[in-house]
């Protein structure tokens, strides 16, 4: 398989949305939530745009709190943590005015628990001027609703729906590296449920068969009766 993005209309949606934050005129919000069900592709999209952009990551777990956050960011802006939060807040936000670079927060969800961690990354979008790209699970979007203070801060609001066919064509071309058969690709994509993840996994199977057998293509009747997924009943 090869390691390649496949540009999904969600992922076109989100490259869309990176390019209008980056250029917006001043006064225009820089925020972007980027959300939808597991198994989407969110994470490898967001991966390869911050590797484009020279994005500071972070993803954000349970257990954090404001300081907690704020020393993970200072560590990926290769400095150590301080002692006082708004020595960090001060230290961010002018690394990032200096370097231009934008924030990526994974797993925004975690943030909402605690309302302080959700306002210090408020500041530190208002006071840097850079993107931020929160991403996060299905529903997150009306749980920020909830918070307006925030929400008017995000401009682009980007879904990751699940794939139609023409996504799963592109996707096979992508990462797949034996031609698969329409009507393979068509049982594929229904049994996934337009699931990137899944469809990935299956493409996975269908090509190491391929390689076993030498075909440089294969098609539904050489797949058979096999299983796309473990769990399902078949070969």
């Amino acid at each position: 398989m090869r390691n390649n993005l496949a540009i999904t209309k969600s992922v076109a949606a989100l490259q869309v949305a990176y390019e209008e934050l980056a250029g917006r005129s001043a006064g225009i919000p820089g925020m972007a939530l980027v959300h939808g069900y597991t198994g989407a592709g969110k994470t490898t999209a967001i991966t390869w745009l911050v590797n484009r952009t020279e994005g500071v990551y972070v993803r954000a777990m349970r257990t954090w709190t404001p300081n907690t956050m704020l020393r993970k960011i200072m560590a990926e802006l290769q400095a150590a943590g301080m002692g006082r939060n708004a020595d960090m807040v001060d230290h961010i936000v002018t690394a990032l005015q200096e370097s231009n670079r934008p924030l990526f927060v994974d797993e925004a969800d975690y943030l909402l628990k605690d309302g302080d961690m959700i306002e210090t990354l408020r500041d530190i979008h208002d006071l840097s001027g850079v993107p931020v790209v929160m991403v996060g699970m299905e529903g997150i979007e009306k749980r920020l609703n909830a918070r307006p203070q925030l929400a008017r801060r995000i401009s682009h609001w980007v879904e990751f729906l699940r794939s139609d066919l023409a996504d799963a064509r592109d996707i096979a071309r992508a990462t797949c590296e034996v031609q698969v058969d329409d009507e393979l690709l068509q049982r594929l994509h229904q049994e996934a449920g337009g699931s990137v993840g899944l469809m990935v996994v299956g493409l996975a199977r269908i090509e190491q068969l391929a390689r076993a057998n030498g075909w440089a293509a294969i098609d539904a009747e050489q797949w058979g009766a096999r299983k796309l997924f473990i769990g399902q009943r078949g070969v």
